[in-house]
């Protein structure tokens, strides 16, 4: 019998591998950005659709397949992000990543407050999730969309950034709520050990693979081989070790690790950049799929019309806001400022925590917050599915509609 089951497991992730595949080809040739079409297979093959994949599919191992895959993703992010490119990025990035970041989580608190009537701990928590742009769903848009290098870079920069504080923020959040007696100091407390842990993890297992790929003696033909997977443990192991110490301090420790190694003289650095790149894709497919799968429409329409406010509030109103806060006095004309303000999609990180406390405030004992739980799990995928798909899915024809790409290419 658990054979049986084990050939059913292996099949269902051959097909989620398979249709991960198929909108990577799709995305290529009608250059749309694949996340539209990940998140259609993830609905098509989940509850909502034929049902293949449901919430017990994987059980309680999707966390750490997500959690992983994360890293993964994140690592090829932050291994690209060289220093000299954020050292001499524009002001507008960092001000999207303090400032902007500050704002958004604020705002989208306060929405979720207003119109949804939560109390203030879930507003906090999906408040600090939707902080989170993150390469899982901008690495995809910048695939399709050529634009100026600034605008790139600060789009880049934002989501690496971002998508790392704001899972270590929800984590916080998401303890105070479950030991009401912390105080503001002890928040902060948590929120620096976390990050702290994650920065110092990533930087030892930078250090063992650069003095690995750099001062041990490979033979020339094994070499090139070696380096790569190297790296991409470097990444995994990172996670690991951080995560198991502190959670969420992972996703800071891969990040740390990417842009350490990144930033440092390593051997064979294309070949590493393409595996991390063909990894990254394939993870990011099965996950977005898998993630998309969850989706009960239920819950969003349970939510009404508050729902699509919170979502006007979060893409209509702070994105713009945020965006031409940040970039003002910058050197970013209207039609690209317009852009970004636009290009503001949630992705992988806001799905797969708010999943994991969703799943913890149902299943304590006794219940922390059920109703609690529906409002963040329906806001926060309700936001990513309006903001991946109108966002992210028409990307390339907002790009065009404020002309920061030509219209022939």
């Amino acid at each position: 019998m658990s054979i049986h089951v084990d050939l059913e497991l292996i099949a269902l992730v051959a097909a989620i591998v398979g249709f991960g595949t198929a909108a990577q080809f799709l995305a290529a040739k009608y250059r749309v950005p694949s996340v539209l079409f990940l998140i259609v297979a993830g609905i098509a093959i989940g509850p909502e659709g034929l049902g293949i994949v449901t919430p017990d599919t994987f059980g309680d191992a999707l966390s750490t397949i997500v959690g992983v895959s994360v890293a993964i993703i994140v690592f090829e992010g932050s291994f690209r992000l060289t220093f000299e490119t954020v050292r001499t990025a524009p002001r507008a990035a960092r001000r999207l990543i303090t400032i902007g970041a500050a704002l958004s989580f604020l705002g989208t608190a306060l929405a979720v407050r207003l119109f949804l009537g939560a109390n203030w701990d879930i507003a906090f928590l999906v408040g600090a999730l939707l902080v989170a742009t993150g390469p899982t769903v901008i690495t995809p848009i910048l695939a399709v969309v050529s634009v100026r290098e600034a605008v790139e870079t600060t789009l880049e920069t934002e989501g690496i950034v971002n998508d790392v504080t704001a899972a270590i923020l929800a984590v916080v959040i998401f303890k105070t709520m479950t030991a009401q007696e912390l105080a503001p100091r002890g928040f902060v407390f948590l929120f620096v050990e976390r990050l702290g842990m994650g920065i110092l993890t990533g930087l030892a297992i930078a250090g063992v693979v650069w003095y690995l790929l750099t001062q041990v003696e490979l033979p020339a033909q094994a070499a090139p081989q070696t380096a790569r997977l190297l790296a991409l443990a470097g990444a995994v192991i990172a996670f690991a070790i951080a995560d198991s110490v502190f959670s969420e301090a992972g996703i800071a420790a891969a990040a740390t690790a990417g842009f350490t190694l990144g930033n440092l003289e390593l051997p064979h650095r294309e070949g590493i950049m393409r595996l991390n790149q063909d990894v990254t894709v394939l993870v990011l497919s099965f996950v977005f799929i898998t993630l998309a799968a969850l989706l009960e429409f239920s819950e969003l329409r349970a939510l009404g019309l508050a729902g699509l406010a919170v979502v006007g509030v979060v893409a209509v109103l702070l994105r713009p806001l945020v965006v031409f806060l940040s970039t003002t006095g910058g050197a970013f004309p209207i039609r690209e400022r317009l852009f970004m303000s636009f290009i503001g999609p949630r992705g992988i990180i806001p799905a797969s925590v708010a999943t994991l406390f969703a799943i913890r405030l149902e299943t304590s004992t006794p219940p922390t917050d059920p109703a609690g739980a529906d409002i963040l799990l329906g806001t926060v995928f309700l936001v990513i599915l309006v903001t991946d798909i109108v966002e992210a899915g028409f990307a390339r024809q907002i790009a065009v509609a404020f002309g920061v790409i030509e219209t022939a290419e």
